[in-house]
C-alpha cells in the first residue's frame, strides 16, 4: 500500500504505501484516473467524548492554525477517487528538503484528499499550504545547548532562503547528519499535535515526503479491518533494534482512532515525556514505537509486504509476493478488459522489471543473497563468511558447488543446476543466488575486473515460473 523510493526513479509506480507506500523522486506522472470502487464512507461524526479539549494543548504552531487546508481546485481526475473522508494523511519532512519534495506530493499523493497535515522542523507555507513546526514544543531543557538542534536554530534565525543559510553545513554531508539528529524528536510530537488538530478521524496514515500511497488498495484494506474506534491498531513494516520491533517510518505506518486517543488524547504531554529518550535514541519512529508500547501497551502489527520500503527494482518477486496487493494507477486502471481494482506485485513486475531482464549485466548487483558460496581460505569479511554455505559440513558436495566461487561462469553453472535458482551474482570471489528475482542496481566499475559486480538471470526459468502462476485469486491482505 505504501511504496518507498520511487518518486524519482520510475514513472508509474511506488514503493509501498498501503498496500503500498512508495518513495520516489518523481510522482508527477502518477494519475488517479481509475474506475471508482464504489466504497462507502465509514467515518463517524466526532464526539467530544473521544478527545481532550484542544485548549489543553499549549502550542500547536506559532499561528495556532486549526483550520483545514485551503480549498482544493476542482480536478476532474479526482471524481472517481475512493472515499478517504475517514482517513487523515500526515506527511513528515524537513526544511532542507521541503521545497524539493512537498510540491511533488501536492500534485500526486495529496492531490485528491479533502484534508491532510504536513509537519517539518520549521513553520513554512508552500503553495498555499501550512507546514507545521513539529519541534516547537520540545522541552527547553532538551533543546538548550543540545547540538542536535544546531540546524533547527540556524533555520529559525535564517533571514533568507534555507539553502543559503545552510550552505556551510553541506560539507561532508554534515547537514544531512544534522537533519537525521533532529528527526529523532519529530514522530511522537507529530502524533500528539496531529490529534489536537484533527481528533475525529478513523485512521491516521503517517508517511515521509518521498512516500507514495496507493489509495485504492489502502481503502479496500482498511474497510476489512476492525472498528478503529474500539481497537488499537499500530500497523507497519517492522524494523528491529535490540529485538524491539517498531514501524519503519519511511515506509509509512497506520494508527487507529483508538490508538491515537489513548496515546495523545488521554496522556497530556506524552511527547515531552519522551524528549530525553529521543536524545539518546537512533530515530523518531523507534521513539514512537517505544511510547506506544510503554504507555498504552500497543505493539506493532506487521504488514509486510503490503507496506514496505522497496523500489520496483528491489522488490523480490517470488511465491511470497506475487499475488499480494499493490497498486500503480493510471495505465493499469485505464487498460481495456475486465477491471482489476487491486494492483499486485506481479503487475509491477510486468511493467518495470520484465522488459529489463537479461542473461547478463556487467557492473550490476541484482541483490542475490539467499545462498552464498566463497573460498573460506581467501580474505573475506566475517559477515560474508557467516552467510556462506558451509560446504565442509555437507555429506555430499558436488563439484559445481565447490567451484561456484571461482568465476562468473562457474556461478552461472551452479545456478543452472539448482531448480530454485532464478538469478545470481558474482563479485570478488563470491557467488550468490536467489530463489526470487529482482532487477537490482548499478555498481561502480572497477579497474580490476574480478573485483567488480556481474549479475545474471535464468530468464527462461523466470518466464516459465511466471506463466505457471496464472491469474491471482482474491487478494490476501495482512492479518493484523
Amino acid at each position: 500500500m505504501f511504496l518507498k523510493h520511487w518518486l524519482g526513479k520510475f514513472t508509474a509506480v511506488a514503493t509501498c504505501v498501503f498496500v503500498f507506500l512508495m518513495t520516489s523522486q518523481r510522482l508527477s506522472e502518477w494519475s488517479f484516473r481509475s474506475s471508482s470502487l464504489g466504497i462507502p464512507s465509514i467515518r463517524r461524526p466526532y464526539s467530544s467524548a473521544h478527545a481532550n479539549d484542544t485548549s489543553e494543548f499549549a502550542s500547536v504552531s506559532k499561528s495556532n492554525d486549526r483550520t483545514p487546508p485551503v480549498a482544493r481546485p476542482d480536478d476532474p481526475s479526482c471524481a472517481s477517487f475512493p472515499d478517504t473522508s475517514n482517513i487523515l494523511v500526515i506527511v513528515k519532512t524537513g526544511a532542507t528538503e521541503s521545497y524539493a519534495r512537498i510540491p511533488t506530493q501536492l500534485v500526486t499523493v495529496l492531490r485528491c484528499l479533502p484534508d491532510f497535515l504536513i509537519f517539518s522542523d520549521l513553520e513554512q507555507h508552500i503553495a498555499g499550504y501550512h507546514i507545521y513546526d513539529s519541534l516547537d514544543t520540545v522541552t527547553h531543557d532538551v533543546k538548550e545547548e543540545n547540538p542536535d538542534f544546531d540546524l533547527y536554530r540556524r533555520q529559525q534565525a535564517c533571514p533568507v532562503d534555507q539553502q543559503s543559510c545552510n550552505a556551510d553545513a553541506d560539507d561532508d554531508g554534515r547537514q544531512k547528519r544534522q537533519g537525521w539528529k533532529l528527526d529523532r524528536y519529530k514522530n511522537i510530537h507529530i502524533a500528539e499535535k496531529t490529534y489536537r488538530l484533527r481528533p475525529s478521524y478513523d485512521w491516521y496514515i503517517f508517511i515521509d515526503a518521498d512516500t507514495y500511497v496507493l489509495w485504492r488498495n489502502l481503502v479496500q484494506w482498511l474497510l476489512k479491518l476492525g472498528d478503529p474506534w474500539n481497537k488499537k491498531y499500530y500497523i507497519g513494516s517492522a524494523t528491529l533494534i535490540d529485538d524491539f520491533p517498531f514501524a519503519h517510518g519511511g515506509s509509512g505506518y497506520i494508527l487507529s482512532q483508538a490508538t491515537m486517543w489513548d496515546l495523545a488524547g488521554s496522556h497530556a504531554g506524552i511527547a515531552n515525556s519522551y524528549d530525553m529518550t529521543a536524545k539518546d535514541s537512533c530515530c523518531g519512529d523507534y521513539v514512537l514505537g517505544l511510547a506506544l508500547n510503554e504507555t498504552i501497551s500497543v505493539g506493532l502489527s506487521f504488514a509486510w509486504p503490503t507496506i514496505n520500503g522497496e523500489k520496483p527494482h528491489t522488490i523480490p518477486y517470488g511465491p511470497r509476493e506475487w499475488c499480494r496487493p499493490l497498486e500503480f494507477e493510471r495505465r493499469f486502471y485505464e487498460s481495456p478488459g475486465q477491471p482489476h481494482p487491486t494492483l499486485r506485485f506481479k503487475d509491477i513486475y510486468h511493467e518495470f522489471v520484465e522488459p529489463k531482464l537479461s542473461v547478463l549485466r556487467n557492473d550490476w548487483d541484482n541483490l542475490s543473497k539467499d545462498v552464498v558460496y566463497l573460498d573460506r581460505n581467501a580474505k573475506h569479511e566475517q559477515w560474508q563468511k557467516d552467510r556462506a554455505k558451509k560446504l565442509d559440513q555437507q555429506i555430499r558436495v558436488s563439484a559445481v558447488e565447490m567451484d561456484a566461487h571461482k568465476s562468473f561462469l562457474h556461478c552461472r553453472k551452479l545456478c543452472d543446476s539448482v531448480a530454485s535458482c532464478f538469478q545470481f551474482s558474482f563479485h570478488n570471489g563470491i557467488c550468490a543466488y536467489s530463489k526470487s528475482f529482482m532487477l537490482g542496481k548499478p555498481t561502480e566499475k572497477m579497474d580490476e575486473e574480478e573485483q567488480g559486480w556481474t549479475s545474471g538471470w535464468n530468464v527462461k526459468r523466470i518466464q516459465d515460473w511466471v506463466e505457471k502462476q496464472g491469474n491471482c485469486k482474491e487478494p490476501v491482505w495482512p492479518n493484523v
